[in-house]
């Protein structure tokens, strides 16, 4: 495809830059295992060849799906909104993803070892730029009690925070140009949890001016949640804490937790920026009020009761 059916492709499904440069990458790839770009000569024989090569490459699984998906993608808008093509010629090659090294949820061990961390039991804030001042004491907390990504917590604005029906929320979006999600259902708001506002997390709120909520905190390449995360990875490590447990696992333990206690699988999608399963009309007309979404919230256990209140 040319560069402008791929701009009108990336217009006309919203797509976000860091999926646009994903998406040429994989064309890119494409090109080059096959030599052609042209749509006439793209055919099934050599979308099963480009699935054999891919798997053959030092990326995972889960990459290598992704990439073929990539290139799909953009054949069904050749196909059904272009009509360039009369179907899909890859329609059906699929490439099976396996996870390598499975994410766990945060054992109350490891919870432990994290949140014994002078940080939070002293209010040591670190010295190290990529921590981000209070970043480092507030974003695990954040990610703990909302199952919300590293990404979409370290950009954060002050305006993101807002007391609504007497509920406190946060507000996950891409209202700022510097703000991204990953995707449309990823558009959400969140309740604080009770044991954010006992630490103090409005007291710090109330402290910051307009702006990032976390004013500290380093962008790397543009993005807000870069240098975190590779702080975050850095701290775990030296707390000896497996990699397959990281701040991605406060998601999985978020949605372990909130189904334990028999929270509604449309609550807990809902919550954590999940597209719903069912019909139509119950991804479209379900909405919870904040006090239901509050109470939900608030079931997920309080495993930080004796660290340190947040002291401005």
């Amino acid at each position: 495809m040319c560069s402008s059916d791929l701009k009108r492709w990336k217009e006309a499904n919203r797509i976000s830059d860091d999926s646009a440069r994903a998406c040429l990458r994989a064309i890119q790839l494409f090109d080059a295992f096959s030599g052609t770009a042209m749509l006439s000569q793209i055919n099934r024989d050599k979308g099963d060849k480009f699935r054999s090569w891919l798997q053959q490459q030092p990326t995972s699984s889960k990459t290598a799906r992704d990439r073929l998906v990539w290139v799909k993608s953009l054949l069904n808008y050749a196909c059904d909104d272009l009509e360039l093509l009369p179907k899909n010629p890859w329609r059906g090659l699929d490439i099976r993803a396996h996870t390598e090294a499975p994410r766990q949820p945060w054992s109350d061990e490891f919870l432990n070892k994290l949140f014994s961390h002078p940080i939070w039991t002293e209010g040591l804030i670190p010295k190290d730029t990529k921590a981000g001042g209070s970043a480092a004491y507030w974003i695990p907390l954040l990610g703990l009690y909302s199952g919300a990504r590293s990404s979409e917590l370290c950009q954060l604005q002050k305006d993101d925070i807002k007391k609504e029906s007497g509920v406190w929320m946060m507000k996950i979006n891409n209202g700022d140009p510097n703000q991204r999600i990953k995707t449309q259902a990823a558009r959400r708001i969140i309740p604080l949890h009770d044991e954010l506002l006992r630490l103090g997390f409005i007291r710090y709120w109330d402290s910051i001016e307009q702006g990032s909520l976390w004013p500290k905190l380093p962008k790397r390449k543009g993005k807000a949640g870069g240098y975190f995360s590779q702080y975050f990875s850095e701290l775990r490590t030296q707390l000896g804490i497996p990699f397959s447990t990281n701040f991605h696992s406060f998601r999985h333990s978020t949605r372990t937790n909130l189904v334990r206690v028999g929270v509604a699988e449309t609550v807990i999608d809902k919550l954590l920026g999940h597209s719903s399963t069912g019909s139509i009309g119950a991804k479209v007309y379900t909405h919870f009020s904040n006090h239901k979404l509050q109470e939900a919230i608030n079931n997920l256990p309080t495993t930080t009761a004796g660290i340190k209140q947040y002291q401005p």
